[in-house]
């Protein structure tokens, strides 16, 4: 076992609590919700743990560690909380342990009533600078054969402009033009679409290959206005093919998910129904969660963005250090150790 290195525990958490005082000198309300519940967020992308419950008189139940903290949160905004955020522990299976990977990690979600997505970006811009102000740093981080510029505003690119930026393609048309118009656009990039891709697959195999690794790495990016035919409970935008979503890159790293949050029930029924049948075929089955939709039925949902931030990620860029298990203070969990998992002290 390695010994925890105290100065980057230290400074962990004094960023944890820098993140917490900026929310709440902004009147948002912390909350503390479940991380072991019965039924889970509706993306059947990803994959969860699974526990049982025994109770000391009745039936077993399966309880499950969430992979977000969403439901909960979303539950308090329709009752009228306002402005909330949260930073708590989140857990995703089956995903490689690398050096921004791990199983178990911390989470910050917030959610501005009132806001949009792009009110979210100035959010994080400015939390990013109070951050920094108040840890007697510039905004530069200094990792190996690189400087990364963090003052705002953030580099900001829509995915369509990526698109013609890196791969010379016009998104809007690929998008007009179905699955053939993709699965073209694939071959051309050296991609061989397999026989099942749906539209967003090949998006995603194409973003993967042509975009993400060419973002600037030397300015925090924001990534835009991502295609609506990748099923979220991200508001569209009228009349375009887009949704009202972005995501930050650190480093060529994806830091943070935000969008202008869905308000139609009937939109979320559609999502559920779609994610359902997927969730049982996964390694771990489970149940999506169908009373949100109800809450929001009755109580409405106002206008609003929520981000959900990797705070350990952030943290690996903020400490300047090269993987995210060194500023895990537990450890991170290592593939194929079993017993000898390096689980409670991180690199020293």
């Amino acid at each position: 076992m390695k010994r925890t290195n105290l100065d980057i525990l230290r400074r962990r958490a004094e960023i944890i609590q820098l993140i917490r005082e900026f929310f709440l000198q902004r009147s948002y309300l912390e909350v503390d919700t479940a991380l072991l519940c019965p039924f889970l967020i509706p993306e059947c992308s990803l994959e969860v743990f699974q526990s049982v419950y025994l109770p000391r008189h009745g039936s077993p139940r399966n309880l499950f560690l969430i992979p977000s903290p969403e439901l909960w949160m979303k539950r308090l905004i329709a009752e009228g909380s306002g402005s909330i955020f949260q930073i708590c522990k989140s857990f995703r299976n089956s995903e490689p342990t690398t050096r921004i990977h791990n199983p178990e990690f911390t989470m910050l979600e917030w959610y501005t009533v009132g806001g949009d997505y792009l009110d979210s970006i100035g959010i994080l811009e400015q939390l990013i600078v109070f951050v920094f102000e108040r840890t007697s740093s510039p905004p530069i981080l200094r990792i190996p054969n690189r400087s990364i510029d963090c003052s705002p505003p953030f580099l900001r690119l829509s995915m369509a402009e990526a698109f013609r930026r890196y791969l010379k393609l016009d998104l809007q048309s690929l998008l007009q033009g179905g699955r053939a118009g993709l699965a073209e656009a694939a071959r051309h990039a050296g991609i061989e679409p397999a026989m099942d891709d749906r539209e967003e697959d090949l998006f995603q195999k194409l973003f993967l290959s042509g975009v993400e690794p060419n973002l600037p790495d030397t300015r925090i990016v924001v990534l835009y206005d991502y295609p609506s035919v990748i099923p979220t409970l991200a508001r569209r935008k009228p009349a375009t093919p887009w949704a009202e979503r972005w995501e930050l890159y650190i480093a060529g790293v994806e830091i943070a998910n935000c969008y202008s949050e869905e308000r139609d029930p009937d939109a979320y029924q559609r999502y559920y129904d779609l994610q359902e049948p997927e969730k049982q075929r996964a390694a771990v089955a489970h149940p999506g969660d169908r009373e949100l939709v109800g809450v929001i039925r009755r109580h409405g949902f106002p206008k609003c963005s929520g981000v959900a931030l990797g705070v350990d990620r952030l943290l690996q860029f903020l400490l300047e250090q090269e993987s995210i298990r060194t500023v895990l203070p537990y450890g991170a969990v290592r593939a194929g150790r079993g017993a000898e998992d390096d689980r409670y002290g991180a690199d020293t």
